[in-house]
Formats: C-alpha cells, structure tokens, sequence
C-alpha cells in the first residue's frame, strides 16, 4: 500500500534546547540561546551605546577618514553611491545628511534598478567624475573590481563600505571598509550596509569631535538594520534598541510622515520589528523596486513636512503597485511550477518567465523559497540576458552554490541567505547541471524540512501576564532573536475555521484547569484534522492581548503536533503495513529465543517490530542521556541517516549487515533466533491493534456512512475511534476488507480518504479472505510458545 500520513500535518522538526534551569523564565530563554554569563545577560537586556566596538577597529578605516577630512580641507565635492534597496537608501541618507550637516560639499547617487541594474556601474562613474574627485560606496561594492579599475584608470578614489560576502579577489579601490574582510579583526561582522556606514560617520564625528551628530540618525540606522533581516544580536541589537526609542519621537520629518501613515495615531506605541520589516520597510523598498530609490532618500532627507506627506504617500501607492505586480508575477512562477518542476522530488528551484520586474522578483523567490523550502533562483529573461534573485534555506550556503558555477555567471554577489545574479540564455542548462551537482552534495532530506526551534516547555502555572511581561524584555525580536517559542501541552476543547476563505485557526486549548485561547494564521485546514478532546503538543508565542480594555493571554500557534508517543505509534503501525500488508498465519508453534549479550548502546543498528518494543528502546536510550537526531534516530522500512550513532530500525524491509534484532520479527520460524529481548508478550498483547473485530469494522462503517462529504481525515478517523485501540494498520485493513467485500470503494490521497458508499446490504465479514486470513494469523500468535537456550 502506498505510504500515507496519519497525524497531524506538522510542516517542521521541533528542535527543543536542552540545559538545566538557570533563573528566571528570560534568563532561562537566554541560557539556552547561549547567553549564560550573568554580565552578558546584563548587556543583552540593557544594550547601551558605550558597548559598542570603536569604529576604528574596522580594516581602513583611518584611511578612509583621513580621506574624507582632506577632501573637507580641498572642498572637494563628494558622492554617496548607494543601493536601491532599504539597507542602501538609508545608508545613502544617513552619510548625505551628516556630511552635509558638517559642512561637506555632498550629493548622491543611485543607480536606477531598471536601466542601470545592480551595483557600480563604469557609466555612473564616468558621468561622476565631471564633477566628483571622491565616491563612497554605501552597500555595494565589494563585487565591483571591473568599476573600480575604471574609477582607478580615470583619477577618481573610490571608498567602498559594505557588508556582503567578499570574493576571493578584492576590489583595488582606494580603501575598503567591510568587517567581513578576511583579513578583518574586527569583532562582529553581521553589520547591515547601514551598520558599516554608521561606523563610518561615527569614526569622523569622533575625529573632528563631532561624534554626537552620529546619533541623530541612529532610528534611521535601526531602520536599514532589521530591513535587511541581519542577525539582531551583538551590535546591531544596540543600534535597533536605540533606534526604536528614538524613532518613536523622531526628528526625521520623513520618517514621522511614515510611521503617521501606517499607525493609529498612537505616538506611544512602541516600536517593534515587525512593523519596520512588514510595514515600514516595503514602502521604502517600493520605490527602488519599481521606479526610482531617489525617492526614499528624499523622503528621509527632506527637512520639509508638506512634502514628507506627499512622499510618503507616493511610496504607499508604489507599494500597492508593487504587491499586485508581486501577485500576478507569483501566479506565473507556479504556473511555471507545475508545468516543469515537480518540487518534492527536486532539492533546488530554478524558475525562468520573461518580461518580470526585476524589482520583484526577490520577494517571489522569497515566497517560494519559504512555500516548498528549496534553495529557490527566480530568474527573467530580458534580450538574451537571464537575471534574477536567489533565496536559500538554513544551512545552505546560497553563495557558494552559485559561486561553484561561477563559469556560467556574467556577475553575481550576495551572501549565504541571498543573492543576485546574470547570465546569458544559453548558459542556464550548464547552471543548472552545475547547481544540481552542488546541492545533491550539500543538501540531505533532512536539510529540506524546516526547524523550529522551542525555547522552553510552559504549563498552566507559568503561562501568565507576567511571563508576557518578562518576554518583553527580549525586544526587539528578529534574525537570530526570534520571538520565543514554547510548547504547551493540552487538550482540544474548540477548533474552529475564521477569516477570509477560512484561511485561519481559532482554537481554544485546555491546559490543566485552564483554557487558553490560540489563533494559527494560514492554519485553517487544521480543523479538518482535530477533535474535541485530543491531546496535542502547541508550539506558539505567548502574547497580550487587549480588547475592550480586558488584558488576556493569547497563543499565536506556529505549528501542532501530536505527543511524540502518539507520533511514534502512529509512524509505527504505518511502517507495519508496509512490513506486514498480508500477514500469513504461522507454521510453527514453538520460538527458539537466544538472549544477546550485547549491550544496546553499542549497537549501529537496532531492529525493532512492536510499538512496546519501540517504545521501550526509545525510553531506554532517551533515559540515558541521548539525544534524538543525534545521538540516535528512528528509521522506519529502512535505514534514513548515517549520522546518527544508534540507529533504531522500525520494521525493516531489508536486513542491515551487522544489525541486532531486539526482538522477533512477526515473520521468522527460524531454528533459533538471538534477540535482546526474548519474550513475546508485546506481540501478543498488540494484537487488539492490528486484527479488526466485528465491532471494529461495524465502528469505521457506521463513522463512513454518517460522513455525508465522502471525505474524511485519516488522523480524524482514527483518533475519534481510539477506544476502539483504532491505528493505521487496522483501518487500513478494515478498508481492505469493506472493498473486497463490495461494501465501497475508496482512495487514500494527503492525508484523506475519498470514498463511495456502494452497498448497504448486511454482508458477514467471514466471506472475506483478508479478514479470516488476519484471525489466523492472530490464532497462530496467540498459540505461539517461546522456549530460551
């Protein structure tokens, strides 16, 4: 029978942090995030500016200063060249503004992303170079060595900030200030392009003793910081804690103008992440996607409140723009998909469409990166030029794959999460091949499902207002400070189906005594798959939530799961049916038992063929102190992981050489048979699970009949008749006997049974062969004696 998924539709391994209990319920948080020196605690929840590294510990930096004090010495004219995105538009403003605030003779530049492309461009250059002696890169540059031979051949110095992923070969440009240098020491180098330059203003304003002007602009900083998705720990976790504090009454007439059009009006609310990176952000992002960058730096710039509102208005709009582009762009590549790629059985995503926006397709290669979780390439065709976007999953160095096929490339850059690239049409079949060589190396099965990470387990007693109010403390949230995610034990006491098209999961959860209202955005179907009563683990954030003034808890659900007892049981009799879909009754009624000596730790590859005995070796191993995944791993039908140091081997399809059996296999009527565990009584007392009764059957049939839809859930199935000891393997088989018998017809498809009531005529179940096979087979264990030697 075709493999099928019984449970509960979980999208990820859990990942749960273990270390012992260290304080409070933050400290604990940060304990198991790797924080566990009590200073570095301290500093984490109260970042300030004084722990922060001195920008001079940055590879060129004096050089780069001293640059740019004798070009305010000669009056030189000089030129911010920045990038069309949020990281590039407000490292672009916040230079423009302090060197302009000082004195500098500034303007900038950004090249225009529909004719100019990404980058440094010999072009731009040559136009700058009429009127500039002095360009300074704001993320972008470190790929640019072409550009900057060129800014070299005619006289220009070029100083290049950023922060992505250097090539083996540095540009030659006058200095270059990335701390991703590898000759860099600098201490912390997941700056964002913003970050870099900050470094920058902040080490002149402390060369000419103006270092205080630096910190005006540090909401805007905050801002380009969590845009550009880098890690909020280290330093940038101080630069976005303080910036949040001071966007909230910022100075920036721009940024008040944005912050007005997507508030309520409510100047005290505080500033988070999500709002910068999902409201914020994308209006910034909008205008360098589809029209012209120049917009969001004269937004951020201006010092003018009528013209602020009008700026900020015409960002929204391209926003608009921009999200229905995004939406017809995002149709046409799952056209693409389901046409040329079958997902599931490819480790990488390479989409090709002509005539996209370039300013676009990132955010659709980000959908679809997150959708099917592969490493995932967007690309458009433009007169014979492929160009496009790359999004990676964790673990999968993004930069690397396409650097390992840099042959077939014009130009590419980016870092381990994402990148850009060009080639020509007729290069994309060698790409491909390259690429796909590349991931069947780096990429497993297990890289392709997603983690979620569990921070701690919570129950009724610690799930409270305070715990909300302790959690705070970690703000702001983001890369590498996520939002903690706990697991909460309950019992289903409401499921239902809300929002547009029932997209979304409301679900009341008992916990103990308690109930706790949950919301599951995008989980909807969910319902389709839970009932009243069932028992599941919730993994969620705990958050406040005001209405009508009343302060309550709510669960914002990242994913369910059932407990992991009930997920290995039900992952157990579904590998039986693929070991046992036939059981044949036994010839022998006699066992010959050998007890192995062998320890069970030491073993490589442990065969086990009853749930107890599953059970059992997993408690016995888990006990011991090891680890799941790691230490050891549950492999079901065959052999799944080479890493793992014990192997429990679930109904194996094919004896592994050098394998112990734990017990017997259900099969065997061999002379005598060596196991770790000689006895029968958990294949006996299992039987009640596997052999449908009378009653059984009459149970699944009576459930079918009264299902009007024709459709049901197995997982629902099986857990509404649980007092009947219902599993997969037996109402696999009582379906197997209701069609031999012509009582319906059916089909098992993701997770659910299609089928067709055809006969409602009373039948006995002895006409069917399967089912008086299966007694047989029950008899002839029940009988069966075990003898030790």
């Amino acid at each position: 029978m075709k493999e099928v998924e019984c449970m509960l539709p979980s999208r990820y391994k859990w990942q749960y942090k273990i270390s012992d209990p260290k304080g409070s319920l933050v400290e604990e948080i940060l304990y198991r995030r790797g924080l566990q020196d009590k200073e570095e605690i301290a500093n984490f929840l109260a970042p300030t500016k004084e722990s922060l590294y001195s920008p001079y510990l940055l590879k060129d930096m004096e050089k780069a200063v001293e640059r740019l004090i004798h070009a305010k010495e000669k009056k030189e004219q000089v030129v911010v060249y920045g990038d069309y995105d949020v990281d590039g538009i407000t490292s672009t403003s916040i230079l423009y503004l302090f060197l302009k605030e000082i004195g500098y003779k500034v303007s900038y530049y950004i090249p225009n992303r529909q004719v100019e492309g990404y980058g440094l461009n010999k072009e731009a250059l040559a136009k700058i170079n009429t009127y500039a002696q002095l360009v300074i890169t704001v993320d972008t540059g470190i790929a640019a060595n072409r550009e900057a031979d060129f800014a070299k051949s005619i006289g220009m110095d070029l100083i290049i900030t950023d922060h992505h992923e250097c090539q083996e070969v540095l540009p030659d440009a006058y200095c270059i200030i990335n701390p991703k240098r590898k000759d860099s020491n600098y201490p912390f180098d997941a700056l964002a392009g913003v970050g870099v330059t900050f470094k920058l203003i902040q080490a002149l304003g402390m060369k000419i003793e103006r270092e205080e002007l630096a910190w005006k602009y540090i909401d805007i900083v905050a801002l380009g910081t969590v845009a550009d998705v880098v890690p909020l720990v280290g330093e940038n976790r101080i630069i976005t804690s303080l910036g949040f504090k001071q966007m909230q009454g910022t100075t920036h007439v721009g940024l008040e103008a944005l912050l007005t059009l997507v508030g309520d009006g409510n100047k005290e609310e505080k500033m988070t992440s999500n709002k910068v990176a999902y409201q914020i952000g994308p209006r910034i992002n909008a205008a360098g996607r589809l029209s012209d960058a120049k917009i969001g730096v004269e937004l951020l710039t201006t010092t003018d409140k009528e013209r602020a509102q009008i700026l900020a208005k015409t960002l929204d709009e391209e926003n608009r723009r921009r999200q229905e582009m995004e939406a017809e762009i995002l149709l046409q590549a799952e056209e693409y998909m389901a046409q040329y790629i079958h997902a599931d059985k490819e480790k990488f995503i390479i989409v090709v469409g002509k005539g996209w926006h370039h300013g676009v397709i990132g955010i659709v290669a980000s959908k679809l990166m997150t959708k099917y979780y592969r490493p995932t390439i967007v690309l458009t065709e433009e007169e014979g030029i492929l160009s496009g976007s790359a999004r990676s999953i964790e673990g999968f160095n993004i930069f690397e794959a396409v650097n390992s096929a840099k042959e077939e490339l014009l130009r590419f850059g980016g870092h381990e999460m994402a990148a850009g690239l060009s080639l020509e049409v007729g290069r994309l079949e060698a790409f491909k091949q390259k690429l796909e060589a590349y991931s069947e190396q780096f990429i497993d099965e297990e890289l392709l499902i997603p983690t979620l990470n569990i921070d701690l387990t919570l129950d009724e007693k610690t799930i409270n207002l305070h715990a909300c109010e302790e959690i705070e403390q970690l703000e702001p949230f983001g890369a590498a400070n996520p939002s903690p995610i706990f697991c909460v034990r309950g019992k289903v006491q409401y499921a239902q189906k809300i929002g547009q098209n029932e997209r979304h999961l409301r679900l009341t959860l008992r916990v103990g005594e308690q109930l706790f209202s949950g919301i599951g955005f995008d989980k909807g179907e969910l319902v389709d798959y839970l009932s009243e009563g069932e028992e599941i683990l919730v993994a969620c954030e705990i958050l406040k939530n005001t209405w009508n003034n009343r302060v309550s808890i709510q669960l914002r659900i990242k994913d369910i799961q059932s407990p992991e007892e009930e997920r290995l049981r039900s992952f157990y009799y579904r590998s039986l049916m693929n070991y046992l879909e036939r059981p044949a009754p036994l010839e022998k009624n006699t066992i010959f038992f050998k007890q192995s000596s062998l320890t069970l730790e030491n073993k490589g590859v442990v065969h086990v063929y009853t749930e107890e005995g599953l059970l059992e070796v997993y408690k016995k191993l888990r006990n011991k102190g090891k680890a799941v995944n790691f230490d050891f791993k549950v492999c079901y039908n065959e052999v799944c992981s080479k890493n793992a140091v014990i192997l429990i081997c679930v109904n194996p399809l094919k004896r592994v050489s050098g394998s112990v059996d734990y017990e017997w296999d259900f099969k065997s009527q061999l002379d005598s048979y060596e196991v770790c565990n000689p006895h029968l009584v958990f294949h006996k007392k299992q039987l009640v699970k596997m052999i449908p009764s009378r009653e059984d059957c009459l149970a699944v049939y009576r459930v079918l009949k009264n299902n009007s839809s024709g459709t049901i859930v197995c997982h629902k199935l099986i857990t509404s008749l649980q007092a009947s000891n219902m599993t997969e393997y037996k109402l696999f088989h009582i379906l197997m006997i209701f069609k031999e018998l012509g009582l319906l017809v059916y089909e098992i498809k993701n997770e659910k049974i299609d089928y067709q009531v055809i006969s409602t005529a009373k039948t006995n179940l002895e006409h069917s062969t399967l089912y008086r096979t299966m007694h047989k087979f029950s008899s002839t264990i029940l009988q069966l004696k075990e003898t030790h030697f």
